[in-house]
């Protein structure tokens, strides 16, 4: 009898033993089992704190690109408003840019032109009383292309030479282009292009078929009144012809 009951007691501690084995290896298990999903947790965590900062980051982003968007806004209604402020071709700006200034009346033609002014007056009195001139006329007022809607170099030619001026237009007793007088001055060269708006201007008269005289500097009244009598006479003959 005392050995069986040593034998339960046995038995009894191997089954605490045993199950006390298996307590602790399940211990270990949940222990590594939480350590794994504390790092699993941990891993999250940081994906979440990274993706909180490219969050941030495009908020930032979007921030940036919105006060941008908002200059940028700004910025054309300011351009908008100066155009519609500063537009030449609305009327009521035009009285308003006259109405603050100061104006005065000044010689349309220089003082050095005046002889040739003068002298081309003395001309027309003797020697063709019927005809008229004019002075610093647009070439556009009497050139004109051959219209062509359909043709773009049209309004191409006629904007290459429209407002460019001729010093002095001769005229006969019907209004039409006999001559155009130009006279190179000290004021001449005083622009840059100043040659090369002459060759325009050379170029658009020769097409249209209207004879120029070039007065140079200094040149006397008779010997002005003489080139202009050659000058008329030539262009005569030519329409005459």
């Amino acid at each position: 009898m005392e050995k069986v009951i040593i034998l339960l007691a046995i038995g009894y501690a191997i089954g605490f033993y045993v199950r006390g084995r298996r307590a602790t290896a399940d211990l270990v298990q949940a222990g590594q089992q939480i350590a794994e999903r504390n790092t699993r947790l941990q891993s999250l965590d940081r994906q979440i704190a990274g993706r909180d900062t490219e969050l941030s980051s495009l908020r930032r982003r979007i921030s940036t690109l919105e006060a941008q968007a908002a200059d940028q806004k700004k910025d054309a209604e300011r351009r908008r408003q100066y155009f519609q402020d500063n537009d030449l071709s609305n009327t009521q700006n035009q009285l308003h840019f006259i109405s603050q200034c100061s104006l005065r009346a000044v010689r349309p033609v220089n003082k050095e032109a005046v002889q040739v002014l003068y002298a081309l007056d003395e001309w027309i009195r003797t020697y063709q009383p019927d005809w008229r001139f004019a002075f610093e006329v647009s070439m556009g007022g009497f050139i004109r292309t051959t219209y062509d809607p359909e043709d773009p170099r049209q309004k191409q030619a006629f904007s290459s030479y429209s407002g460019k001026r001729v010093d002095f237009l001769l005229i006969d007793r019907y209004g039409l282009p006999v001559l155009v007088i130009e006279y190179h001055g000290t004021g001449h060269d005083l622009s840059g292009d100043a040659d090369d708006r002459m060759a325009v201007k050379r170029l658009a008269l020769q097409k249209a078929g209207i004879p120029l005289l070039e007065i140079p500097e200094k040149m006397a009244r008779l010997q002005i009144m003489a080139a202009i009598s050659e000058a008329a006479g030539a262009a005569l003959k030519v329409k005459t012809g």
